[in-house]
């Protein structure tokens, strides 16, 4: 199950991955458009945010798959992380040319960059308080996984010791029937013992007083 979810995860950030890669493309050939450079920024914004919480998704199931998946999905997330940096870094590099071309070729270009940057700074401001969220809510997630595996432990060792009990109860059984037959066997000798006693005694009574 947690290797489903982190496969749709994945495809999800290779999706937004290229798009973003496209839309750098289109931000270099914007040719100082002041309005195709702000469309396509804030496409990629949103793009470069949904990446990362696809990413951070995948950071989190891997977490919780057995030993056998873990540990190509971890590598898996530590080559996308690596990549969604170098995409962040290309993507401010066009951002930046593609701003400085359109204050060049447009005097009206500034006050929309401007303009743009606020929002673009009030949306990071509001993403930030988000990851912020989203970080305490794996701290707590991490926890809990740790909490189950520890759990899961605890349950395996009172397993074991179940099935240690039941052996031994298995045992003390077995042991208690032997005795049980071993103090029928010793009654029984000891009342047959009684009884040859007796019979002798009876047998040597009679034998004197006939012999009398």
């Amino acid at each position: 199950m947690e290797q489903d979810r982190f496969n749709r995860y994945e495809e999800n950030f290779l999706n937004s991955t290229r798009i973003v890669r496209r839309s750098i493309n289109q931000l270099d050939q914007a040719k100082g458009n002041v309005d195709s450079v702000i469309s396509t920024v804030v496409d990629m914004e949103g793009e470069l945010s949904e990446a990362e919480g696809y990413l951070r998704a995948m950071d989190i199931e891997f977490r919780s798959m057995a030993t056998s998946d873990k540990r190509s999905s971890q590598q898996k997330v530590t080559e996308y992380r690596e990549e969604l940096r170098n995409l962040h870094n290309s993507f401010q590099t066009s951002k930046a040319n593609a701003e400085a071309l359109a204050l060049k070729s447009s005097s009206s270009a500034r006050t929309k960059l401007i303009n743009l940057n606020q929002k673009l700074d009030a949306s990071t401001a509001t993403l930030e308080k988000s990851r912020a969220i989203i970080a305490d809510t794996e701290n707590i997630g991490d926890q809990i996984i740790t909490d189950m595996e520890s759990q899961k432990e605890k349950l395996q060792d009172a397993k074991e010791k179940v099935k240690d009990t039941k052996s031994l109860t298995s045992e003390a059984r077995r042991v208690l029937r032997t005795m049980g037959y071993r103090n029928v066997m010793h009654k029984i000798c000891v009342a047959c013992t009684i009884v040859i006693l007796f019979g002798a005694i009876v047998g040597i009574g009679y034998w004197v007083f006939a012999s009398k």
